[in-house]
């Protein structure tokens, strides 16, 4: 490097370490804070070597000299002119500029004009721009942000961070990030709530959870988030607490809790620290804050917002709405409009869980599909037959002999109706094709499935799939089936265990794992329920994308190679009906009360129109869902029909018939007379609750047969069909598809193929070179060999076997390193002058390299090891008779069989 370079490069590194972004003219935007344009332009064809802005306003220059260049007063008036020679067309702080370096690399000496009697001063370092924000006493809020560094982030992580600060500088007070799951979006917010903590107003943070056990899993993650200034961990710089008490400590800068304890407290509940958080809005109807609130609503000055697709609806909204001053960051990876609409469609980064896939972040997924007689088209119950019956309400439990024969369809299957020869069937189904079908390279070990995670439709489903689970892997540890519900204890142990422990192999759920949950090692996702929710599903989904390393799976699942994919076993067809876009938190009962405090209500005289027509319309409901025995049983405890009594109610509105009500100590006996049938019978009343929450009916064992089982050959013909048509189409624009296309001895370059590999998977997620191999042995097994080893299965030049597979050039789909060994033998006696055994085992080792990479050379194989190269040229002689064999060995291991 010439001196000038020499001191550029240690000038450059001055201004990153200060927290300054470098870029030339044409890269500058003004959403990066804190950024040093080098060559800046000014008037009169002038250049700064570099100018200095921060939230894109002009605040200084550098002038920078050669490292042997006196910093004289001549640069000093230099420097001097320049800061008044900033173009009209360019914003700026001050005019004239007021800071001003200069520097040669080896010292740095200082000036602000702004200060007429100082004169310039040496400086061991540049000023951060926090500190020149400070020291001009600029009032802008974000001013002293410095530049984001790359380093540790994720691009997507990085635009968030960069485009939330911008956002924020714009005067924006809401801002939404899109992330899919796996992209990191705690770490995200952590190094977002860093940033502002330490270079803006910002004292308090609250990190609001949809669930409690999400708020350890985010209390672990700030307290080892280390991307700081000093590298110490987060918690150690601010005070991050999870709240747990009716105290926050008054240091407190990072909060995380839920929005319902967030409303305990508020409100003066007790608190404690358990999971079950709706217990704390038991009459499941939109919260109020009314008197005297124990925090101010200006408390909080930022709040991140996890999971935000359901924390912003619902019952709860209010208690945002209380902390209006604060700004507010919703991180979700299933937006729907309404999400959009409350952060003022504001979305700030859009990263998908196809971008995801594609950038390698996440592993895309295979659908095996099984299907039975009883899930596809229903059963029936005989009469006098024996079944289980749970009333949800009061989760009482008892055995009914069936009265006559009743049928049941494969909606109520999903609903109401357990059937153990269904989950039987299911569970040896994929019992049988785990080593079979989905890991057949894998020693068959059952005590080591890969590591499951089975969604069920409710608690009673769960418990009846552990049980049956038991008995069809039998003699395992005891930890190998386990249900993680709200029912089976502490759900962030098992969460943890399913994690970590070997011989925790299958998880049971219902929607506690759903969203949020970090399990990396799990392989399989099976669904044994239906879902409509487009948003619900795909939480449900990216449990199973978690990337993990090789060793850290194997440490969990001893006989697992790798985890390029995961399984989606679908049991009841969820993969195959749309999905409903529906209004996020649909799933949270309606901003109404709940059936038992509108009969509590009800039966104290408040007669309100309102609570009338609400009554008759949960009656109304409860009627049309119920059968004739349930019906009469009601009858017999209110003598009336439910029928009969919603339509006296109905009639009586419409009609005008009831006197005003006033207030409950009014006699209004026509209306008390109404519902006498109700308020005078509990026994009444508490049946309706039952009816209302529904019955689940666990059928006697019987027979269900298993119809299909298998990946879906549609999807595979899909995706093949698309890979074919893209190599064909593209067969003269990319360089390696034309040569192999033209099946030209031209050398493949691992330029070429990593090209080739980017493009694939740009154009499809499914074009991934693993994928497409599978996929093609669904279609045709008998043809496509699989990968024996891990060194096998990532060789880069299994994308010419694909190609060549895809343009009809050979029969079958094999890996050329399956073929390296003979083929290597054949070249060495073809070879005109015959190889010595030395030679033959020292240009043995170029093999592998060709399989990982494609064609080399001398020079190639001299990059990755050079003393193997040494030891070529002495047993061949010269270099150039070393590089003429490894390019002959190149084309023979390459070309086509």
């Amino acid at each position: 490097m010439t001196p000038e370079q020499k001191a550029r490069e240690i000038i450059n590194r001055m201004l990153n370490e200060s927290g300054w972004e470098i870029v030339n003219r044409d890269h500058y935007s003004p959403n990066i804070s804190a950024v040093a344009i080098e060559e800046g332009i000014l008037k009169g064809s002038l250049e700064a070597d570099y100018l200095l802005f921060i939230n894109g306003k002009a605040i200084g220059i550098l002038e920078a000299k050669k490292e042997e260049y006196r910093l004289s007063n001549v640069v000093m008036e230099q420097a001097e002119r320049y800061v008044r020679r900033l173009p009209n067309w360019c914003s700026y702080w001050y005019e004239p500029l007021p800071i001003i370096y200069l520097s040669n690399g080896k010292e740095i000496l200082f000036r602000n004009i702004n200060n007429l009697d100082e004169d310039y001063l040496t400086v061991p370092r540049i000023h951060s721009p926090k500190e020149i924000v400070k020291m001009l006493g600029i009032k802008d809020e974000y001013a002293g942000l410095p530049s984001l560094q790359k380093k540790g982030l994720r691009d997507c992580q990085y635009e968030a961070i960069t485009e939330l600060e911008s956002s924020f500088r714009l005067g924006q007070s809401r801002a939404l990030m899109v992330l899919a799951t796996g992209a990191g979006k705690t770490f995200t917010a952590c190094m977002a709530a860093y940033r502002l903590l330490s270079c803006t107003p910002i004292k308090r943070v609250l990190f609001l959870v949809d669930r409690n056990n999400l708020g350890r899993q985010a209390e672990g993650e700030f307290s080892t988030f280390r991307l700081t200034e000093t590298g110490e961990p987060f918690n150690t710089i601010f005070t991050t607490e999870r709240l747990k008490s009716a105290k926050i400590p008054k240091d407190a800068n990072v909060v995380i809790s839920t929005i319902q304890r967030l409303f305990a407290l508020l409100t003066g509940q007790e608190l404690n620290d358990n999971d079950d958080d709706e217990s704390y809005n038991e009459d499941g109807k939109e919260i109020q804050l009314d008197g005297n609130l124990n925090l101010p609503p200006d408390f909080f000055d930022l709040i991140i917002i996890d999971e935000c697709h359901r924390s912003i609806y619902g019952n709860w909204r209010k208690v945002l709405e209380y902390f209006k001053s604060a700004k507010m960051v919703g991180l979700t990876a299933t937006p729907a409009p309404e999400t959009l609409a409350f952060f003022n469609n504001n979305r700030i980064v859009n990263y998908t869980l196809e971008k995801s896939i594609a950038d390698g972040i996440n592993v895309d997924y295979r659908v095996f599909r099984i299907k039975t007689q009883a899930t596809e088209n229903g059963g029936a119950v005989k009469e006098g037959e024996n079944i289980t019956q749970i009333t949800k309400y009061s989760g009482k439990v008892e055995d009914i002999r069936t009265s006559e024969e009743k049928t049941y369809t494969s909606t109520e299957l999903n609903r109401s109706i357990i059937n153990p020869s269904q989950i039987k069937l299911i569970l040896e189904t994929y019992r049988d094709s785990i080593y079979n079908e989905l890991y057949p390279d894998r020693e068959p070990q059952l005590e080591y499935i890969p590591k499951t995670l089975i969604f069920a439709l409710n608690d009673a489903h769960a418990t009846n799939i552990v049980r049956i689970a038991k008995e069809v892997f039998p003699n395992q540890s005891e930890k190998f089936i386990q249900k993680i519900t709200y029912s089976a204890g502490d759900s962030n142990q098992l969460i943890r265990s399913f994690r970590n422990d070997k011989d925790f192999r299958i998880a049971v759920t219902v929607t506690l794992v759903a969203t949020g949950t970090d399990v990396k090692p799990l392989e399989v996702v099976m669904f044994m329920r239906d879902v409509e929710s487009d948003a619900l599903y795909t939480q449900m989904k990216g449990r199973g994308v978690r990337t993990i390393g090789d060793e850290q799976l194997r440490n969990v699942t001893p006989n697992a190679v790798s985890k390029d994919l995961f399984f989606l076993v679908d049991a009841v067809g969820v993969t195959e009906h749309e999905m409903q876009v529906t209004r996020p938190g649909a799933d949270i009962p309606p901003p109404n009360m709940s059936l038992r405090i509108l009969l509590e209500r009800i039966t104290h005289g408040d007669l309100s129109d309102d609570n009338l027509r609400l009554l008759a319309s949960r009656l109304s409901r409860i009627n049309i869902k119920s059968d004739d025995k349930q019906r009469q049983k009601f009858t017999d405890l209110a003598r009336i029909k439910i029928k009969d009594l919603t339509v006296q109610i109905f009639s009586a509105l419409e009609e005008g018939i009831l006197e005003p009500f006033i207030e409950v100590n009014h006699p209004n006996l026509g209306r008390k007379g109404l519902v006498r049938p109700l308020t005078h019978n509990p026994k009444a009343r508490q049946y309706l609750l039952e009816l209302n929450a529904g019955f689940i009916s666990i059928l006697q064992p019987g027979e269900d047969n298993l119809i299909e089982k298998g990946f879906s050959i549609e999807e595979a013909q899909n995706t093949t069909q698309a890979f074919e048509d893209y190599v064909n189409s593209h067969k003269d624009e990319i360089e390696a598809l034309r040569i192999i296309y033209n099946n030209s001895n031209e050398p493949i370059t691992y330029k070429m193929l990593k090209e080739l590999r980017e493009k694939l998977i740009q154009a499809s997620n499914k074009f991934n070179p693993i994928l497409l191999w599978n996929t093609y042995s669904v279609l045709d097994p008998n043809h496509v060999v699989s990968f024996r080893s891990k060194d096998e299965k990532d060789a880069l030049t299994n994308i010419i076997q694909l190609v060549r597979f895809a343009f009809k050039q050979s029969s079958d789909l094999r890996s050329l390193s399956s073929m390296a060994a003979s083929r290597f033998e054949l070249w060495c006696g073809q070879n005109q002058r015959p190889l010595t055994d030395t030679q033959k085992e020292i240009i043995r080792n170029v093999v592998n390299y060709i399989l990982a990479n494609g064609s080399c050379n001398f020079n190639d194989i001299k990059e990755e090891d050079k003393p193997l190269v040494a030891q070529m040229v002495r047993d061949f002689g010269t270099a150039d008779s070393v590089n003429t064999a490894i390019i002959s060995l190149s084309q023979f291991i390459l070309k086509a069989a």
